[in-house]
């Protein structure tokens, strides 16, 4: 390392030196740091090597909970409990509204940490009546070393990278430094990038619930008497709707009905009348 600096200072040095000479002294240079890059890497991997076998697990842990309840409100704010109580998040909830009776479903997605996984997996199936449950779990743990082994190379090659570039003299090899030095905290950049996501995504793990609302004597802890009773009334009032709306559909119709009524009853009144008073007057002709 030492000895390609001290070329290029005196590469620098030589006022005469065409630009050929200058890009073939900084592809030299690259040269050396890449080559010095890999005797240190193979050093730093010999001296993390022992601290493989104490490594933690890394895991992506994902789950569903679907609900079926007679109070979706209530039972969405039940979920809501279960996510304060490991200090998890809500990141998304949707809510669909009936008429009259309340919410009709709900969905939540849950943030939660994932050392309470499991606890709170189990106290989200005991909400309501559990429906279904999935759990899946990923394990990253190489991907996540990997990377942080990666992070470390890129921030060393950057830091020898810098070096060169305070001891350049020339334009070109200033230029063609600089040039590196961006591309490589491009990639060392991409790199914290996906370290950021695989942190996020190992710490804290997303729940989805779905919460429906439990049709008319679906629960199984409804006596049958009052399932029946309730879905007795159920039909009563929807007849009560049909009749409801048959006779408001008749009523605008009756005063055209009268009017044309009356003249066909008036008409056969008198006629009754006449009938009723011709058989009264033959005996007097007699």
């Amino acid at each position: 390392m030492i000895v390609s600096i001290f070329a290029l200072s005196a590469c620098g040095g030589s006022g005469g030196s065409s630009d050929a000479s200058a890009d073939s002294d900084m592809a030299s240079v690259e040269s050396l740091t890449d080559q010095s890059a890999g005797k240190a890497a193979p050093e730093a991997a010999d001296a993390a090597a022992p601290q493989q076998a104490v490594v933690k697990a890394s895991i992506i842990s994902t789950g569903s909970v679907a609900l079926s309840a007679k109070d979706v409100g209530k039972t969405r704010t039940q979920v809501q409990h279960v996510s304060d109580k490991y200090a998890g998040q809500v990141t998304e909830q949707e809510t669909s509204d009936s008429d009259d009776d309340g919410p009709s479903h709900a969905r939540m997605v849950l943030r939660i940490p994932s050392k309470s996984f499991a606890d709170a997996m189990a106290d989200l199936e005991d909400t309501a009546t559990l429906v279904d449950s999935n759990t899946t779990t990923t394990d990253v743990t190489t991907q996540v070393v990997d990377t942080e082994v990666r992070v470390k190379n890129a921030r060393a090659s950057i830091e020898r990278i810098r070096t060169l570039l305070s001891r350049a003299e020339r334009i070109g090899d200033v230029i063609s430094i600089e040039s590196e030095l961006a591309r490589r905290e491009a990639d060392l950049n991409s790199l914290l990038a996906q370290q950021a996501a695989l942190e996020d995504q190992t710490s804290l793990s997303p729940i989805t619930v779905t919460i429906d609302r439990a049709g008319p004597g679906g629960s199984s802890d409804d006596p049958g008497f009052l399932a029946g009773l309730g879905a007795g009334w159920d039909s009563l009032g929807a007849s009560a709707r049909v009749l409801a709306v048959a006779l408001g559909a008749i009523v605008p119709w009756l005063p055209v009905v009268l009017l044309l009524a009356a003249p066909v009853w008036l008409l056969s009144r008198r006629r009754r009348q006449v009938v009723a008073t011709v058989p009264a007057a033959d005996p007097a002709d007699e």
